[in-house]
């Protein structure tokens, strides 16, 4: 007995668990629950998202344009032979140093007034200065600089240290690329918000195609009550040899057809909730409850200013006003390359052989500063042309901006009368159903009292199913259409 009762309370455990963990995998979700996941998990606006943080990044690197850049350059060469001074073999002649005036260490020019004094050759003939054949006069004395021995390099040559480059002037190309930047980092977050808005509608669509289904399937579930209903009392008719067997049968076939509606409506309920949760970020398999239902419609007023405010809201338009910016500043891009450039360079450069010590083999050091200015004078047409056509794709972003304000206005004038006649498909099958309702009730007591036949009795369970499917098409459509008319006036 023990045993059994331990048994008892272990089953119950288990259920209890099974059913807490069925509670668990439940995910409840309204309308703006599911809007809340998919900004957070959807695929297509973590990809938007993702280009405008592209577009950020550079708009941020476009900024440091401004700013000098610091570089640490380099340079190995290998020659083949180093640098000679002589041509030839030089001799210079040595004088005593009174021949050198010493107000500009020059010759003194009247050294020829005493020659044998500052070192000259005299003709013991002629007792004249002594002259090469170049006129130049001789001394008794010369150095010798042999022209082999006056050469200079090595066969590894090195250059190399920091490098900084600020710009002065560049013709206004820095402000212009930083205009084209924040202009598509403009046009990437409108496009975050247009995948948003279609996003959205597609989640909207999806969410209340399945309250669509699920109600549709509550339906079914009271017609097939009703049938089988029917098929119980005609069963009955039938043993006590009231009704036919084909009349039997032909409710047996109504039961047949709507089984198989119910089969079609339970496959299209999971397929969709599977797609929903796709949209949501949601694992595919995961089991949803839906809590918002369209029996409380409120039919929206009729906005004269409807297609304003989308003019005034699309991220379209925006994102279009920015491509005529972009272009705008392509063509002050353009301009700039009519302009001279200006620099300020600064170096400290290490160099071997050494420079500065008789091109020795050591590292030599100095630092360089300057400006350099590059102005351009022919181009040949090439900056003319590329002028010309930046103007052109300014005309063509007008264009474009001006034929999307017309299908925008359109578009709204086409969600508005759509919506509106749904609202009105509403009101009539609201009606039809109540029709519906009582023709079944008439026909049912009609029926019991043997006044009219099985057929007839079909006929009008069949007029209240597919009213009653009408009107819940007729309530999820009102609501995926409100939808489709915020979204093309830009009330997302």
């Amino acid at each position: 007995m023990k045993k059994t009762f331990f048994i008892l309370i272990l089953l119950l455990s288990l259920t209890h668990l099974i059913i807490a963990q069925s509670d668990a995998d439940t995910v409840f979700l309204s309308v703006l629950d599911c809007r809340e996941s998919a900004y957070a998990e959807n695929y297509a606006i973590q990809t938007a998202k993702g280009q405008y943080k592209i577009t950020e990044k550079l708009h941020s690197a476009a900024k440091t344009q401004y700013f000098g850049q610091l570089n640490l350059i380099g340079n190995y060469q290998l020659t083949n032979k180093p640098f000679q001074v002589l041509s030839d073999n030089l001799f210079m002649p040595v004088v005593p140093f009174w021949s050198v005036d010493q107000a500009n260490m020059e010759l003194n020019p009247n050294m020829l007034e005493n020659p044998l004094l500052n070192g000259m050759v005299l003709n013991p003939l002629t007792n004249e200065v002594m002259t090469d054949p170049e006129g130049n006069p001789l001394f008794f004395f010369y150095s010798y600089l042999p022209a082999d021995k006056m050469q200079i390099g090595t066969h590894h040559n090195f250059v190399f240290g920091p490098s900084f480059i600020q710009p002065i002037y560049l013709g206004g190309k820095i402000r212009s690329l930083n205009k084209i930047a924040q202009s598509g980092k403009e046009i990437a977050s409108y496009n975050v918000e247009i995948e948003n808005n279609k996003e959205i509608y597609k989640i909207e669509q999806a969410y209340w195609r399945i309250v669509d289904l699920q109600e549709k399937q509550k339906i079914i579930g009271k017609y097939l009550e009703l049938l089988n209903q029917v098929l119980f009392d005609v069963e009955n008719l039938y043993t006590e040899g009231v009704v036919t067997r084909a009349e039997v049968l032909q409710v047996n076939v109504k039961i047949n057809e709507a089984e198989l509606d119910q089969a079609r409506v339970n496959n299209g309920l999971i397929l969709s909730e599977m797609a929903l949760c796709q949209l949501i970020g949601l694992p595919i398999e995961t089991e949803i409850y839906l809590t918002d239902t369209p029996d409380d419609i409120q039919a929206l007023p009729k906005f004269d200013g409807s297609a304003q405010l989308a003019l005034d809201n699309r991220s379209e338009i925006k994102m279009l006003e920015e491509a005529q910016k972009m272009a705008i500043a392509q063509k002050d891009l353009m301009r700039s390359r009519f302009l001279p450039n200006a620099a300020l360079t600064a170096n400290y450069l290490f160099i071997k052989p050494n420079p500065y010590k008789g091109f020795n083999n050591s590292f030599g050091s100095d630092w360089t500063v300057g400006i350099s200015m590059q102005i351009p004078l022919t181009f040949w047409g090439d900056s003319f042309y590329t002028m010309n056509a930046s103007k052109e794709l300014i005309n063509i972003a007008e264009l474009k901006k001006e034929e999307a304000k017309s299908l925008i206005t359109l578009e709204v004038q086409q969600a508005w009368f759509k919506y509106s006649e749904t609202v009105k498909t509403l009101s009539l099958m609201k009606k039809s159903v109540e029709f519906a309702e009582e023709t079944l009730r008439i026909s049912q007591d009609n029926f019991n009292e043997g006044m009219i036949s099985i057929a007839k009795l079909l006929e009008a369970q069949t007029k209240w199913h597919k009213t009653n499917g009408d009107l819940i098409e007729a309530k999820t459509q009102v609501k995926m259409l409100e939808v489709e008319y915020k979204m093309k006036t830009g009330q997302f």
